[in-house]
């Protein structure tokens, strides 16, 4: 069987089209999307991007993906809500209380590890083991560089100017809040 390699804009029309129902279902422009929305978005076309997936795989692999995701965000949840319960309760839950809710945490994290091991079988059945192990990295991957692009300062754009008579930025005089005169802000000396 011969296999398709996605070029540059066969992976932006992937995207798409797994990003347009999410984008139509709620009828938002870009800048109305949630944090999260925006994230899952760039989470697709980097790991459609990454695992260079032919358009038969895309086709049997997003849904599965997904499907996996759904599960492991289900017990995530749970796992916040128990973990969070724990901590603001630490100092007046009993102790049998608090094993209890410490092993539904730990036993989040089983099922967990389980769901991917399991889907691991059943996406690697989709593109393939070598495909399917690069994923658990490349989860990991984007959320390293994603928490990277966050932490980064914002870079002005010559278009956004900076605001006059702001020391050290760019034409500023180094008065605060007035331009200086032919010769610049006064010193002490022209006083």
């Amino acid at each position: 069987m011969k296999s398709i390699r996605i070029t540059p804009s066969g992976l932006l029309l992937i995207a798409l089209l797994f990003i347009a129902p999410l984008a139509l279902s709620q009828d938002k422009p870009d800048h109305q999307l949630t944090r999260k929305e925006k994230i899952k978005r760039l989470k697709i076309a980097f790991i459609t991007k990454e695992l260079d997936l032919t358009i038969e795989q895309s086709e049997k692999f997003w849904p599965v993906y997904n499907e996996l995701q759904k599960k492991v965000d289900e017990q995530k949840k749970a796992r916040k809500k128990t973990t969070k319960d724990l901590k603001e309760n630490l100092e007046t839950l009993a102790e049998a209380d608090i094993k209890t809710k410490t092993n539904s945490v730990l036993d989040n994290d089983i099922k967990v590890a389980q769901l991917k091991k399991e889907y691991n079988d059943n996406i690697a059945a989709i593109i393939g083991y070598k495909k399917a192990t690069k994923l658990l990295s490349l989860e990991a991957r984007f959320k390293r560089e994603l928490l990277k692009k966050l932490n980064q300062p914002l870079k002005r754009t010559p278009q956004q100017g900076t605001r006059p008579g702001r020391t050290g930025h760019p034409g500023g005089t180094g008065r605060p809040g007035g331009m200086g005169g032919q010769n610049g802000p006064r010193s002490r000396t022209n006083r």
